[in-house]
């Protein structure tokens, strides 16, 4: 009985002592490595404690790659829960148990793209003068819109693709989560002649409130990770409008400056920072 209780622990013991590992010896290194004034130039290097740290709060350009990536989180996981939620009771109501296996096809083909290959595709479309997303403008007011080149427009564009990818993937996974709701609510909702909005919104929705934190969280984690897709598109222009801080660590650690230090500070503090924004959203949305 005592070995049946302890065999997960037996199973999952190795692998997660091996995650843990993989994950604290990086950072562990990586905060060593910003207590020091490290260079590519100069790999040998002394302790300069916190001295990184407190350069980067005086750092405009690390304050505007922070403001950035703030606005990049909040408008990409907003806008993909947003069209997750919208596409998944759209055909929740309106499509056949057929056209739902269809669109789902459809809905995952996004995601299966490589990030780089539907950047550069978008980006393309996006061209001023022979982009597939530009020409309706020039046919009908014969200018030439550079969405790229404005702060605007760039940030935009680039989470649109952001969307584009994750937004229908959400979608089907929302459908299957409400195909798996018992059906008496939703009834008991039709039968008191509630509205479609009505009944998702007061009774579909707060019944899914457990996976949509989930998927918020996870949509979190993924708009983190948006490195390439920005990289190839914006480059972080038009000047550092959509400069994130993943990019202006690598900017400073790899391309640049050649500052190994400084740009490690900058990973621990988004380290720090990632925690801090998934514990308040987790308390948020928990309530």
């Amino acid at each position: 009985m005592k070995l049946g209780r302890s065999l997960p622990v037996v199973f999952l013991g190795p692998a997660l002592i091996v995650l843990i590992i993989l994950a604290a010896v990086p950072t562990l290194y990586a905060f060593n490595i910003s207590l020091q004034n490290r260079t590519l130039s100069a790999p040998d290097a002394d302790y300069v404690w916190f001295a990184n740290y407190i350069a980067l709060v005086g750092d405009a350009r690390f304050l505007n790659a922070l403001w950035v990536s703030l606005k990049w989180e909040v408008l990409t996981v907003s806008a993909t829960m947003v069209v997750g939620i919208g596409l998944a009771i759209a055909m929740f109501e309106a499509a056949t148990p057929r056209w739902r296996n269809v669109l789902t096809l459809l809905f995952i083909i996004p995601v299966l793209l490589p990030r780089v290959c539907a950047a550069f595709v978008w980006k393309f479309s996006f061209h001023p003068l022979y982009g597939a997303v530009t020409w309706p403008v020039r046919a009908l007011t014969g200018e030439t819109p550079d969405i790229l080149a404005s702060p605007v427009g760039a940030m935009l564009a680039v989470a649109f693709v952001d969307v584009w990818q994750w937004g229908p993937v959400f979608a089907v996974i929302i459908l299957k989560l409400m195909e798996a709701l018992p059906p008496q609510p939703l009834e008991a909702a039709r039968i008191d002649r509630c509205k479609g909005w009505e009944i998702h919104t007061f009774v579909t929705l707060p019944m899914l409130k457990l996976p949509l934190i989930s998927l918020v969280l996870v949509k979190a984690i993924e708009s983190l990770r948006s490195f390439d897709l920005v990289y190839v598109m914006t480059r972080g222009g038009p000047g550092i409008a959509t400069e994130t801080l993943d990019m202006y660590a690598y900017s400073q650690g790899f391309i640049e400056a050649g500052k190994i230090s400084y740009a490690s500070g900058m990973a621990v503090v988004m380290l720090v920072l990632t925690v801090v924004m998934f514990t308040m959203i987790w308390k948020r949305l928990n309530r």
